[in-house]
């Protein structure tokens, strides 16, 4: 009830989701509203979270603190300060599920705390490129000395 009027349109659409959705989203609402940020991992399958109500400042360390707990496919998710909306958790949640299903994975590997963004689910037309171009390859886009990142300052253009 919020004052004093219930908000049964706000119950009706917390219903049309699955499990794994709505934990995922209650997770990533809790961190916003907690002020957090950094990185939180999930179970691909049941969408628990694996980091414990904890953050981490990389994908790379996140995914390395779920690995502990499961051997299970995991979801790695940054914090964003507004929270996330249901369509967003089952869009990240099919995303990861469908490079599973094909055999591949996000490549953590690749990642340093200046282009952890870059490794998220893309989602712009440039952004989804880059991750093809990259998970096709198996290599990173850059040198390791050059940062890169999601913000077009980061963005680099050919010849530079």
């Amino acid at each position: 009830m919020r004052n004093g009027v219930c908000c049964v349109s706000e119950d009706l659409e917390r219903l049309k989701w699955p499990d794994p959705v709505l934990r995922i989203k209650d997770e990533m609402d809790l961190h916003a509203v907690a002020g957090g940020k950094g990185y939180c991992a999930f179970n691909l399958q049941t969408g628990k979270p694996m980091s414990r109500g904890n953050t981490f400042p990389s994908r790379a360390a996140a995914r390395r603190n779920a690995e502990k707990r499961t051997m299970d496919h995991i979801l790695i998710l940054e914090v964003q300060p507004d929270g996330m909306p249901y369509h967003e958790a089952d869009a990240v949640l099919r995303y990861e599920r469908t490079l599973i299903a094909a055999g591949v994975r996000t490549p953590d590997q690749f990642e340093t705390e200046e282009n952890s963004g870059m490794l998220s689910m893309p989602r712009t037309k440039l952004d989804r490129s880059r991750m093809i171009k990259q998970l096709v390859s198996g290599k990173p886009l850059y040198p390791a000395e050059v940062t890169y990142g999601n913000h077009p300052a980061f963005s680099k253009k050919r010849g530079e």
